[in-house]
């Protein structure tokens, strides 16, 4: 694992990210990769690549590959933690804070901010206590808030799904998407490093933040 950990980071954390987290290519930090199901299907996509996207690592021996894929598969695994709260309490924290109107668990919600539905497989609990304390923290590589005024004065707030020259795409927080000519507006203002999410230092009490990270770290989906 440390010898893969070594040809990630020179071969593939220019796409990945260094520690997986995206970029260029795909997150590979989480437990489930669409394209790699198990062991030797990850290793099939490392040394075959996926077209046109992905290039195939020709330069890397049978040992080397297995060592990558070892370590990707690494990534996804959230070391345990001892647990202070308790899930039940936990979703009724969730539920009184407010958090559907921005998240998705379990297919209810609105999706403006990630989805939590297997946040417990994707990030451990001290990772989401620092989150639900100070949001802007561990915000993702390409995560940008925008602010625009149109030409009617009309104020929309949201998260960039997508951008080119002209154009610009939005989603807003309850879940609406929308796309701007970029010369219609009035004003486009990017907002780099801010995020919608407040933080909930001082707005929950220490019980009641150890429940609500109880609760979402035992979210795991359906396996």
């Amino acid at each position: 694992m440390a010898d893969g950990k070594q040809t990630f980071e020179r071969h593939c954390a220019v796409c990945h990210g260094i520690d997986g987290g995206g970029g260029r290519g795909p997150r590979l930090n989480r437990p489930h990769l669409s394209h790699a199901p198990d062991d030797a299907a990850l290793r099939t996509v490392i040394s075959e690549g996926l077209q046109p996207t992905m290039p195939d690592a020709w330069f890397l021996n049978d040992q080397e590959v297995a060592n990558v894929a070892a370590y990707v598969r690494s990534l996804g695994t959230v070391p345990a933690e001892p647990l202070r709260g308790n899930p039940a309490r936990g979703a009724t924290v969730y539920a009184k804070s407010a958090c559907a109107t921005c998240h998705i668990l379990a297919g209810e919600g609105i999706g403006f901010g990630p989805d939590l539905t297997q946040v417990g497989e994707r990030r451990s609990p001290s990772h989401i206590r620092k989150v639900v304390l100070n949001p802007a923290s561990a915000l993702p590589e390409n995560f940008l808030l925008v602010k625009i005024v149109t030409s009617s004065d009309k104020i929309v707030l949201g998260i960039r799904l997508n951008e080119d020259t002209f154009t610009i795409q939005l989603k807003d927080a309850t879940g609406r998407n929308y796309s701007f000519r970029k010369h219609d507006l009035k004003e486009l203002q990017k907002l780099p490093g801010e995020t919608p999410m407040p933080s909930y230092q001082g707005v929950l009490s220490e019980g009641d933040l150890d429940d609500l990270v109880a609760f979402l770290a035992a979210s795991r989906g359906s396996s």
